[in-house]
């Protein structure tokens, strides 16, 4: 019977680096269509989605088989209870990947503010940075890994702060205002790309050890 639930268990982590690897590329194709106007790239993102929602659904309905079918210990509950939190926020991440694709595709490039632009570059980044961390943090039950993840959206938030107030000064032709206004958009998309890294991150001292879930202390 262990045996059993312990080949579900390791079934489980490798789908979900599986699904984290999906969106993870989901995300970086919609920055990069946002970086180079390519509507089409941005298409085949929007195309992906549902991919990305089917393979949350197979590893949803997995973790509740293994839950209905197996006798999991505590350490197993922990990691099933963690993993369907992952799988939701994957998904949305996946979705935040599609509002960016198409924010790619409704302005021209010709109202473009460099400052701004290379500010959501390094958001895009370390956004993504975030969200990896704390899906390895997961996979090999590291609180340091994950505290890393924390610190990351914590730059990330930061890093908003300032693309804000460079929109703030951005010029006053229809095509940059338009532009800009998208641009905070995304930023804002990133934003939320590294809260949910960051609240997975904050997940994983509970699947370690079973302490409660802070929000107040993921958030610092």
């Amino acid at each position: 019977m262990r045996s059993a639930i312990t080949t579900e268990i390791d079934a489980i982590r490798s789908g979900l680096v599986e699904l984290a690897s999906r969106v993870l590329k989901q995300i970086e194709r919609s920055v990069a269509a946002w970086d180079e106007t390519d509507p089409g790239l941005a298409a085949e993102v929007i195309a992906l989605d549902e991919e990305v929602d089917n393979l949350c659904a197979a590893l949803d309905w997995q973790i509740y088989q293994t839950q209905l079918l197996q006798s999991p210990v505590a350490g197993d509950q922990r990691l099933l209870h963690v993993g369907l939190i992952a799988a939701i926020a994957l998904e949305r991440v996946g979705d935040l990947a599609v509002d960016i694709s198409v924010a790619a595709s409704s302005v021209p490039a010709s109202g473009r503010v460099p400052e701004i632009q290379a500010l959501i570059t390094k958001m895009s980044a370390r956004a993504v940075d975030c969200l990896v961390r704390s899906i390895q943090a997961i996979a090999r039950g590291d609180v340091q890994l994950a505290s890393q993840a924390v610190e990351e959206s914590r730059a990330v938030r930061g890093m908003l702060d300032d693309l804000l107030g460079a929109a703030s000064h951005a010029g006053d032709e229809p095509e940059v205002k338009a532009w800009t206004a998208t641009a905070v958009l995304v930023g804002r998309h990133l934003e939320r790309v590294a809260n949910n890294g960051r609240e997975l991150g904050g997940r994983v001292e509970f699947l370690v050890d079973g302490r409660p879930f802070s929000r107040a202390r993921s958030d610092g």
